[in-house]
């Protein structure tokens, strides 16, 4: 049961309060695969950022870099809500585990 703290003591919910947390809860979690694909989307552009400057019109790219910023591009195209979670994981220290993420000349 969920309850609210009123007065510094432990209350249970109303009937229409409990209806209004559940749909608050329900739409949140329906949410879900939004809100990952934003944080991926973030991801990629922060990483698309830092190999912008092998980009520039004076640098030569390997098909390596290519593939990589390619790869970093189609990520929403390539991957399903069913995936975001694996995309998302992290090891202990906080790093990506996904090899998307990896460059391969790193």
């Amino acid at each position: 049961m969920v309850h609210k703290i009123v007065d510094g003591k432990e209350i249970q919910l109303t009937a229409d309060e409990l209806a209004e947390y559940n749909a608050k809860q329900t739409a949140y979690n329906n949410a879900k695969p939004s809100r990952q694909l934003d944080e991926i989307r973030q991801i990629r552009n922060e990483k698309l950022s830092e190999t912008d400057y092998l980009a520039t019109s004076d640098n030569t790219m390997s098909d390596e870099m290519k593939a990589y910023r390619k790869s970093m591009r189609d990520i929403p195209q390539n991957y399903s809500a069913d995936k975001y979670d694996e995309l998302l994981a992290r090891d202990s220290d906080g790093q990506l585990t996904h090899s998307i993420w990896s460059k391969p000349w790193a």
